[in-house]
C-alpha cells in the first residue's frame, strides 16, 4: 500500500504542471471590445493561440508547438495557410502550406506576438468563449 501511495505521489507531481493551462493560451485583441464583435471584425483582429494549433489574422496554422526559453515562448508553426506575411499585408511568394516561426512576449496581462518584420504590439486577452477549437 506505501509503494502505491509513493507512486501515485509521484504521478501526481509530475503530471500536475502539464496539466495546467499555458499562459498564452487563449484569444488575444489590441482592443478587447473586438472580442464579443462580428465574426468578421474578430477575423480581422483577434489572435487565437491554442494548445496545438493558432488563427491570426493574417493566416492559420494547423499545427503548433510552443518552447520556453530564457528569452520568453516561441513557437514553430507549420501547416498554415493565409498571408506569410505581416497582418493584412502580402507576404513574400511562397506555396502553402508554410511554416513561421513567431516569439510570444508577455508583459503582466498582455501579450504580443512578433515574427520577422511584424509586431502585433500589445494584445489584451478575450474570454475563454473565443478558443474552442
Amino acid at each position: 500500500m506505501r509503494r502505491f501511495l509513493i507512486t501515485m505521489s509521484i504521478f501526481a507531481l509530475a503530471s500536475g504542471p502539464a496539466l495546467a493551462a499555458e499562459p498564452y493560451v487563449g484569444a488575444w485583441s489590441g482592443n478587447t471590445l473586438n472580442c464579443s464583435a462580428a465574426a468578421e471584425t474578430q477575423s480581422r483582429t483577434v489572435y487565437v493561440l491554442r494548445k496545438n494549433s493558432l488563427s491570426l489574422p493574417a493566416f492559420g496554422c494547423e499545427r503548433a508547438s510552443y518552447r520556453k526559453s530564457s528569452r520568453g515562448w516561441s513557437i514553430t508553426a507549420s501547416q498554415c495557410y493565409g498571408s506569410p506575411g505581416a497582418s493584412g499585408s502580402p507576404g513574400p511568394e511562397i506555396g502553402e502550406p508554410f511554416t513561421r516561426i513567431l516569439r510570444i512576449h508577455t508583459n503582466g496581462d498582455t501579450l504580443r506576438l512578433t515574427w520577422l518584420g511584424f509586431d502585433t504590439g500589445p494584445l489584451a486577452k478575450c474570454s475563454a468563449a473565443l478558443t474552442s477549437p
